[in-house]
């Protein structure tokens, strides 16, 4: 992708903005990029080990005349120097779904929607397909390790997107990121209603992925998550195939009835060993009955290879396929069911489940979900992106469920949508488990009209109505003494939420590993 073509990011160093301009600096395009403020690690050590040029605060002196200019969503404003600087000078401004739709959106589109689970689970396609040769495009919000980019410009013609139903470049268009995407294929989690500082109503926020739905063509396929939430309903407006994936599957069946839905899931006695976890693919379907001798064999349906097994020789098989059994590095089983996820959507493509075999064992995870920073002297430094309730329960009910016999300590700053008056009820006994919560200085966001924030004083007491043990500290230092003071061997220290923490993290490792 040849280009004298530059193009200058207004808000670099969010972690997809940096993603993309370092991706379009690999493609070719020349790349400029500003700040409103100093930028902190790691992303300023992400800028600049990628050679990429920025500089704060926002200077419509200092951005020349690049042939795009693309702003992140928190930096648009009609007051923007740079924003009134490309509106005065005619340069082509657009926010950066846009340039993704432009650019990176190919024939195969695959879009990865839900309130939760889509950086994961956009990553572990991604890693499928590429395992499988197909070199596809790929966005996420987060940075796979694998690959330590969270985005890539190819010349394949498929393309794996994260699909956020957050606005695009909200008040200059509301329109869903994911509207710019195209899905030709489409996994879709889960419409709980999220983001109330956008989405007023249940109703406003599940409308949005019906229309998503709506547009995938009738020759494409949504993978759906069987008890997603809303879905049910969004899914009424599909058009094409539907497959489904879940943890259980006798659950399911009887809500989806036995009319020939096909369901991909995992045996509910998964074993986990340590960091590693072992679980057994299988699909349920009615469509059709294959007959097979008693010892496993692998069969070819379909072009791809199933891992058939027959339980009684008696009878001829029943409806439940095993696919393969897997491995994974990845803590929780929520990652089982991003697991589920992505390799329907990857056997329905046709790929070989040697290769996805191979591929779900190498697959390292994404920085910030569920990282084990650290491991020195029994004591476990966890990093993680969960910032809401729905995000913070499972990512609790993984730690307890890896590190049974650990003390669990957790210090959790909401966002802007996990700390709003009316979603505190979702946060009881969120935390079950865990030994001790600290509530850190909650970072400062620009108030929204008709948004009620909790304060972390508010937060914190609201917890220890169903969580004995919580505390609101705003002095990290404070909180990093306690954690020196108690923190013996077989403890785990886990960051839950989107921020930087200060340093704290940093500063918690350093520490144990003296």
């Amino acid at each position: 992708m040849k280009t004298k073509k530059s193009i200058h990011f207004i808000g670099i160093s969010g972690t997809a903005m940096a993603s993309l301009a370092r991706a379009f600096k690999v493609a070719g395009f020349k790349i400029t990029g500003s700040e409103a403020e100093h930028v902190f690690p790691p992303m300023s050590a992400y800028l600049i080990k990628n050679k990429i040029k920025y500089y704060h605060p926002f200077n419509a002196q200092e951005v020349g005349q690049p042939k795009e200019i693309v702003v992140g969503n928190a930096h648009y404003s009609e007051s923007n120097p740079e924003i009134i600087y490309a509106r005065k000078n005619k340069i082509e401004l657009e926010h950066f779904p846009r340039l993704i739709e432009k650019y990176l959106i190919k024939k195969n589109s695959i879009v990865v929607a839900g309130t939760y689970g889509k950086t994961s689970t956009t990553a572990m396609l991604t890693w499928l397909l590429d395992s499988a040769g197909k070199n596809p495009n790929y966005m996420l919000g987060g940075i796979p390790i694998n690959w330590q980019h969270g985005a890539r410009l190819t010349p394949s013609n498929w393309s794996v997107v994260e699909g956020d139903e957050y606005p695009a470049a909200s008040p200059w268009d509301f329109s869903p990121k994911f509207d710019f995407y195209h899905p030709r294929y489409l996994i879709i989690s889960s419409a709980e209603w999220d983001h109330f500082d956008i989405y007023k109503t249940k109703k406003s926020y599940v409308d949005v992925f019906k229309k998503l739905v709506a547009r995938v063509p009738k020759n494409g396929l949504i993978v759906a998550k069987a008890s997603g939430e809303n879905l049910k309903e969004v899914l009424k407006k599909a058009k094409c195939k539907v497959v489904y994936y879940s943890g259980n599957r006798n659950k399911e069946i009887k809500k989806l009835g036995n009319k020939g839905n096909e369901i991909y899931y995992f045996i509910d006695s998964f074993e986990v060993k340590g960091k590693i976890t072992k679980f057994v693919l299988k699909k349920h379907t009615s469509s059709f009955v294959i007959r097979a001798p008693q010892n496993a064999v692998e069969i070819q349906k379909k072009n791809f290879w199933i891992l058939n097994q027959v339980h009684d020789d008696k009878k001829h098989l029943d409806d439940n396929i095993i696919i393969a059994k897997f491995q994974t590095q990845l803590l929780g089983e929520f990652n089982l069911e991003n697991w589920c996820a992505a390799l329907a959507l990857a056997i329905e493509l046709g790929v070989p489940v040697k290769i996805l075999r191979q591929a779900v064992a190498s697959f390292k995870g994404v920085k910030r979900r569920l990282e084990i920073r650290s491991q020195k002297n029994c004591v476990t430094v966890i990093d993680d992106f969960a910032h809401n309730p729905s995000k913070a329960k499972q990512s609790i009910l993984a730690l307890t469920k890896h590190f049974p016999k650990e003390k669990i300590y957790v210090i959790f700053e909401p966002n802007r949508g996990g700390r709003a008056i009316k979603c505190l009820p979702g946060y009881d006994h969120v935390f079950k488990g865990v030994n001790k919560i600290f509530i850190p200085k909650l970072s400062n966001y620009k108030k929204k009209r008709g948004v009620v924030d909790a304060s972390g004083a508010k937060l914190a007491a609201y917890l220890k109505k169903t969580h004995r043990n919580v505390s609101y500290i705003e002095d990290y230092d404070q909180i990093l003494a306690w954690l020196k003071k108690h923190a013996q061997p077989n403890t785990v220290i886990a960051f839950l939420g989107s921020r930087d923490f200060g340093g704290l993290i940093d500063k918690v490792i350093t520490n144990f590993k003296k």
